[in-house]
């Protein structure tokens, strides 16, 4: 008896909980709109791209890896392009104007962030191979863990996903 109530009270507040949700202002869709992971696309991959190059990796690695926020975002762009929009929380290393002593200037622009901590170096899209360029930099200067994001900022607008934006500009 005690379980048959037990059952019936849970049964009513389900229902209860359910109907609340309809009428709410902020209710929660029952199914809700998300990407599929299993798209099966992979990575964008340069033409250029070399064995011993650093990993690509595709929209949804990127985006995990965002989203936990274990690595850092590294804008491989020209500095107009990027206060135009680039991913939330990234950093600009323009690759058009590195200088040549890259160890002292990777050191200081990296502010003494470990060699082995995850990059993710990206820059405007399929068109651009900047991010190529400075990842295979940076792993020349013994950075671990560096990942390209060959579709960059375009494929993460695309995506649906938050842009940062210093200044209005055209689009990506």
């Amino acid at each position: 008896m005690v379980t048959r109530q037990a059952f019936l009270l849970l049964l009513v507040a389900i229902l209860f909980g359910l109907v609340a949700n309809l009428v709410s202002p902020n209710r929660i869709d029952f199914i809700g709109q998300y990407r599929d992971l299993s798209d099966g696309s992979g990575p964008v991959v340069p033409p250029a791209a070399q064995e011993g190059d650093p990993p690509f990796i595709d929209i949804n690695v990127a985006q995990f890896e965002f989203s936990t926020g274990t690595s850092l975002f590294i804008d491989a762009t020209e500095p107009e392009e990027f206060e135009c929009g680039t991913i939330p929380g990234s950093i600009n290393i323009p690759f058009e104007h590195l200088p040549d002593d890259l160890g002292t200037y990777f050191d200081s622009v990296l502010q003494g962030i470990p060699k082995d901590y995850s990059l993710i170096v990206f820059c405007t899209g399929e068109e651009c191979d900047l991010s190529l360029h400075l990842a295979r930099n940076l792993q020349s200067f013994g950075y671990t863990a560096v990942s390209i994001f060959f579709g960059g900022a375009r494929e993460w607008e695309k995506s649906g996903f938050d842009m940062e934006r210093r200044k209005r500009c055209g689009q990506l």
